[in-house]
């Protein structure tokens, strides 16, 4: 999977292209390809008709978080980080529970860098750059830089996430606007539909925009499959069971 690159204080300076932690980042994104994505929005349909969920995800932004998250696992990365001092987070949380506030947690570190990774909605962007500056900032497990992975607009389109999903191209425009001080080196990538050659990826049924749905079936999103139309069963047991992946 192809993305781009953009840093924020002098971000991409931090490292090397050939340190060891760039490169599983790198890796992470890069071995994605459009048949593993459209593989996994299938299980997911075929999860909601087999009636284990009530509808598909909406949009990309699950799928992807899904892989990215496998692939950085996968790596040994830690997950759901806690941004405050232990002997804080023990004091936030009453003493005694080891519940962690989702808030003040990062989605990745490991060593010196921590990973946001935002599919969702624009405004989370201040709570993104709030949660890596806290913890370049701490004294016990601080991190010299800070990765945000968005959606490129190209992506953001082709897999139909919500039209509030934060982009790429929005961090871009915000980040010069910013004249206050973040103390964290920030590399930025964005995601897009195109394979590592470039070649942008075809369409796939799996994602339906809403004006589709309304268009074709007269709703605005899928609903439980026991619940709907014949025509509807029809259409999507004949794009789940078709040759997408080819």
């Amino acid at each position: 999977m192809w993305y781009e690159v953009d840093s924020f204080r002098w971000g991409r300076e931090h490292f090397s292209e050939s340190d060891p932690l760039w490169l599983e980042i790198h890796d992470s994104i890069n071995s994605i390809s459009r048949a593993e994505v459209i593989a996994e929005k299938r299980r997911n349909f075929q999860e909601w008709r087999d009636g284990f969920i009530k509808a598909p995800a909406v949009g990309g932004q699950k799928i992807f978080n899904q892989l990215i998250d496998r692939n950085l696992k996968s790596k040994n990365w830690e997950t759901q980080v806690s941004v405050f001092e232990s002997q804080l987070m023990e004091s936030l949380e009453g003493g005694a529970s080891t519940r962690k506030e989702a808030y003040w947690s990062i989605d990745f570190k490991k060593e010196l860098i921590g990973v946001e990774v935002s599919f969702n909605n624009a405004g989370a962007l201040s709570q993104n750059l709030l949660r890596l500056s806290v913890l370049s900032e701490s004294s016990s497990k601080a991190i010299r830089l800070g990765v945000l992975i968005t959606s490129c607009d190209s992506l953001k389109k082709w897999s139909c996430m919500d039209g509030t999903v934060l982009t790429f191209e929005s961090v871009k425009r915000v980040f010069p606007l910013m004249n206050f001080n973040i103390p964290t080196p920030i590399v930025v990538l964005g995601i897009a539909n195109q394979d590592n050659s470039g070649v942008t990826w075809d369409e796939s049924p799996l994602f339906p925009s809403k004006d589709f749905l309304k268009s074709n079936f007269g709703v605005e999103k899928i609903h439980p499959y026991s619940k709907i139309s014949v025509a509807e069963k029809n259409y999507w047991d004949e794009v789940i069971e078709s040759s997408d992946l080819d």
